[in-house]
């Protein structure tokens, strides 16, 4: 029996920050713990949770005795804690490919402001109809289907990894706002929806409503 996983994420399932922790643990095949924090609708974290997180942000993970926070550092501790061949990788083996899907998550977790502004993540599990884009929002959703477009065409993302499904959880914000992408793009994101992992997070039980306060109701 290895030691205990939780992992901490927004009740409402709906940031690209929770949902690359619980692929890779669901990609793992690790056995976890979800614990649910309400830090959209005004019940802030513990002084607890964020003493024990250092960083006091949402997503965190608790591994026996060890807290961690952030996603990245997150989905990065899993895969070499849990590395391959005992478990299932969530990077590639290539030190050059692998270096090509974290430059990919990283551009996804730190750019695109504005069409994440525009198109906050909630808006992948919960139905709305946006406004059309401002100019700044259409430049990023340009921006991020012409990277996937080349990424997808360049052989890539011919092996799954879990910025696979990172770039699947952004052009969500695109499909399921009426964008209609294209044919090439349509099959990464179909292929990714068939994933388990993938299927289990997007199809998770959440409130009846979307978030309404705080920074995960303006972006996530």
């Amino acid at each position: 029996m290895g030691l205990p996983i939780t992992l901490f994420v927004d009740a409402f399932f709906c940031t690209r920050f929770d949902f690359r922790c619980f692929v890779t643990l669901e990609e793992k095949g690790l056995e976890y713990a979800v614990s649910r924090v309400m830090m959209t609708e005004g019940q802030g974290l513990t002084q607890n949770y964020k003493d024990l997180s250092w960083t006091a942000r949402v997503p965190g993970m608790v591994h026996g005795d060890f807290w961690l926070a952030e996603s990245i550092a997150i989905v990065e501790y899993l895969e070499d804690f849990f590395p391959a061949p005992g478990w299932p990788r969530v990077y590639p083996a290539d030190a050059r490919a692998r270096a090509r899907m974290r430059q990919v998550m990283s551009f996804l977790g730190s750019d695109l402001y504005r069409l994440n502004y525009e198109r906050p993540s909630w808006m992948i599990a919960y139905p709305a109809k946006p406004p059309p884009m401002t100019p700044a929002a259409r430049a990023d959703a340009d921006e991020l289907v012409h990277l996937a477009t080349r990424l997808v065409e360049s052989g890539a993302l011919d092996e799954w990894s879990i910025a696979s499904a990172d770039l699947t959880f952004a052009l969500l914000r695109l499909t399921r706002t009426g964008e209609t992408l294209s044919p090439a793009l349509k099959a990464l994101i179909d292929s990714n929806l068939s994933r388990p992992s993938v299927k289990k997070y997007l199809g998770h039980d959440r409130p009846p409503y979307p978030p309404t306060t705080g920074r995960r109701a303006a972006v996530g």
